[in-house]
């Protein structure tokens, strides 16, 4: 581990640059410098890039591409390595890995890791469910979103679109589709029973689990040594709006 960039390096691509010019590995540079991250969205050579989910879910990986491209630093193929299957070029523990984010940053990004990555792996551990049940069963005629959310996709598409006072879409750019998956997130854990919470939540970590490979482990690759668990999902108290720091 190296000195942490001086503290005058308070913007997000300054403490990059610090750390790297400090000598720490470009991953773990990334990390401090998400750390100091609060910027929404922006636009980027006509792409739109959206870093913080409703303020709140920190999109790491999109930072850390960011950053890089800012800023350099990173072999092309361990950033190709993180962005694509998740694999960090260096193994960090949960605390350090906790310690290099800091609490502001590191909340918002298990935020996003329940809120977009586990919601995300349930519609796929609930499909694969669903295409092994009997012609017969009672719910065989359901689609995914009913099974888990109680209401058609087009239904859910309607009140996400009201709720903010839009129309329903009829397509979803990348970003709207992930602020779209936060928020069924924040409908299944605002609106079903603790234990149904739980329950489907396992569902998906023990799918994120499979997909790692037969020895398992933490469903979070960015964390390998995390336990992540159905009771640590993130709930309305300890969620932190990273744009309105406290």
């Amino acid at each position: 581990m190296t000195d942490r960039a001086p503290l005058h390096a308070t913007g997000p691509f300054e403490r990059y640059r610090a750390e790297l010019a400090l000598g720490a590995h470009w991953y773990l540079a990334a990390l401090r410098a998400a750390g100091a991250w609060t910027l929404r969205s922006e636009i980027v050579r006509q792409r739109r890039l959206v870093y913080l989910i409703d303020g709140q879910a920190l999109d790491l990986l999109l930072v850390v591409e960011r950053l890089v491209a800012a800023g350099g630093g990173a072999a092309r193929a361990e950033l190709d390595r993180l962005l694509f299957t998740g694999e960090p070029p260096i193994l960090l523990t949960e605390s350090e890995f906790r310690d290099a984010l800091g609490p502001d940053s590191y909340s918002a990004y298990l935020t996003y890791f329940y809120g977009v990555t586990v919601e995300e792996a349930l519609h796929c551990a609930v499909e694969l469910e669903a295409a092994k049940s009997h012609a017969l069963d009672a719910s065989a005629s359901l689609g995914i979103h009913e099974r888990i959310y109680g209401r058609s996709l087009g239904e859910l598409l309607a009140a996400y679109a009201e709720e903010r006072g839009d129309n329903p879409p009829s397509r979803l750019a990348w970003p709207a589709y992930k602020s779209f998956i936060y928020w069924l997130f924040r409908l299944r854990v605002r609106t079903s029973v603790a234990p149904r919470v739980a329950s489907d939540t396992r569902k998906a970590l023990d799918l994120l689990r499979r997909l790692r490979g037969p020895e398992g482990g933490s469903p979070d690759p960015l964390r390998p040594q995390a336990d992540a668990g159905p009771e640590n999902i993130p709930t309305a108290a300890n969620v932190i709006d990273l744009e309105r720091p406290v």
